[in-house]
């Protein structure tokens, strides 16, 4: 089986030579030049289990969150970003498959691991979906699903459009925006399950908090969060001296 998917890569290869997604400059190996795989950050660093972002940029005392653990896997720095809108933006499936698979190794070596039992996805706006053409969350979690082998089930609809969340600038407008804005499936998937919930960038966790929150509601035992990209927050140039206040 292997043999003969590894016939149908090298025939699509040939058809369609693969492109860095760095640089976008054709490419013999996989996903990237030799140049641009050394800018990949990922997330080396001891991180909170519960926000995130490393420990000395914890901000778990000023938010709640909703979700039992977030898994962070790269850090969204211009050259890992750019990398990856060539997928989320431009279509570029081989870079899904790319990130996925980054992800599902941190998933791997996650303690919870063999506890998930269902992958399911941020949900897009019908709206976002028409002008994109699919959906790039979809995409990561299916693959995901396949590596890890655990069922991807749809469990989550966005009925209410609001305004884009990196248009909006204060963490609190951030949390205030995805109120209602998400629905869960009622349905025997979600009652007494750990589920992996995929989004593609986390920059102040109010959408997965938010997803993770209907989810619970919906009977969710544990809600595990993961997300491709991380943003990490900035320190205020105004910070007090006794208050390490940060802002993304």
């Amino acid at each position: 089986m292997h043999s003969l998917i590894d016939f149908f890569e090298k025939a699509v290869n040939i058809i369609y030579p693969p492109h860095c997604l760095g640089c976008n400059k054709l490419i013999t190996q996989k996903y990237f030049c030799d140049d641009c795989k050394e800018l990949i950050n990922h997330i080396t660093v001891k991180t909170c289990p519960k926000c995130g972002l490393p420990n000395k940029q914890c901000v778990c005392r000023w938010n709640f969150y909703y979700f039992d653990e977030n898994i962070a896997c790269l850090e969204s720095d211009e050259a890992t970003k750019t990398s990856f809108y060539s997928f989320k933006f431009r279509g570029n499936y081989v870079g899904g498959r790319y990130f996925a698979s980054e992800m599902a190794e941190r998933i791997k070596n996650h303690p919870f691991y063999y506890d998930i039992d269902l992958v399911t996805s941020v949900p897009s706006h019908k709206s976002a979906l028409r002008k994109r053409g699919y959906d790039q969350v979809k995409v990561l979690a299916k693959n995901i699903s396949k590596i890890i082998q655990r069922e991807y089930v749809s469990l989550l609809c966005q009925p209410k459009k609001s305004p884009k969340q990196h248009e909006t600038t204060e963490i609190s407008e951030r949390f205030e925006n995805v109120v209602n804005k998400y629905t869960a499936r009622k349905n025997e998937y979600i009652k007494n399950k750990t589920i992996l919930l995929v989004d593609d960038i986390k920059t102040t966790g109010a959408t997965l908090s938010q997803c993770a929150r209907e989810l619970k509601l919906a009977g969710a035992k544990r809600v595990i969060a993961i997300s491709a990209l991380t943003v990490y927050p900035k320190k205020k140039n105004n910070e007090s001296k006794n208050f390490d206040y940060m802002e993304f």
